[in-house]
């Protein structure tokens, strides 16, 4: 029954992505979902400064956010399912243009992702940093199990976030993203450039018109190319086209 208590707040609440508005450059903290959150903390001890505050593209972060999957002796899945991530989206969008240089992103996004009806929420818990124009996602915790816990003692875990300096345990991959770490991948944060249309086929040139046409035939006799004779008979079938 403990579990399902914890379970049910989580699949009543969890609702559509709230609009996006312009922050306040104090705000500190964006609530996405039920226990889920993104908080503006400071970087890490000995950090290089971040690229921020930065605008991000939403759809293209998005799609970013959903590429990231978690391998596992047993399978590889999404690291979050496609509604958390446009969450999670949304909420970096949004604190990324304030963050300072001197600031992470700490994040933790807790969601149902098994279809059994009991089956408890996990949380993933991440670093997040912007450098170099990508979007730096350290991983800590992929799956981290705390709902019954929370429901007994009611006061939230420590969470740990990712760290630059020392790796976690889980194993990532992002097509088509960096990747400096098992734990640690790098991704755009702007939308993927349209297909570029293959180049349409040149027109033709247009046929030389006849006065065109004249005057090449007389440079070709200036240029005594042709005899006189020929410069006469040619020129009297042009001048039958006008």
């Amino acid at each position: 029954m403990r579990m399902l208590a914890a379970v049910l707040p989580l699949l009543l609440l969890q609702g559509a992505p709230p609009a996006l508005a312009a922050p306040p450059e104090a705000k500190r903290v964006w609530d996405f979902a039920p226990y889920s959150s993104v908080r503006r903390v400071p970087a890490e001890p000995g950090a290089a400064a971040n690229d921020q505050p930065v605008t991000a593209d939403y759809e293209g972060l998005r799609q970013a956010l959903e590429s990231v999957r978690l391998v596992s002796p047993r399978a590889e899945e999404p690291l979050f399912i496609a509604k958390e991530a446009a969450l999670i989206a949304r909420a970096l969008v949004e604190a990324l243009a304030i963050a300072r240089p001197g600031e992470d992103l700490a994040l933790v996004s807790t969601h149902k992702r098994e279809t059994a009806l009991l089956a408890a929420p996990t949380a993933v818990t991440a670093r997040v940093f912007v450098q170099q124009g990508r979007l730096n996602l350290v991983v800590h915790d992929a799956r981290l199990d705390y709902m019954e816990r929370f429901t007994v003692e009611t006061t939230m875990p420590e969470f740990t976030f990712g760290s630059r300096t020392k790796a976690g345990a889980v194993l990532l991959k992002a097509p088509g993203a960096a990747s400096r770490r098992a734990d640690w991948v790098v991704l755009p944060i702007t939308a993927p450039a349209p297909p570029v249309p293959a180049a349409a086929a040149a027109a033709p040139a247009p046929p030389p018109s006849q006065l065109e046409r004249l005057r090449r035939l007389q440079e070709a006799r200036d240029q005594k190319l042709i005899t006189e004779d020929e410069f006469a008979r040619r020129k009297a079938e042009l001048i039958k086209e006008f």
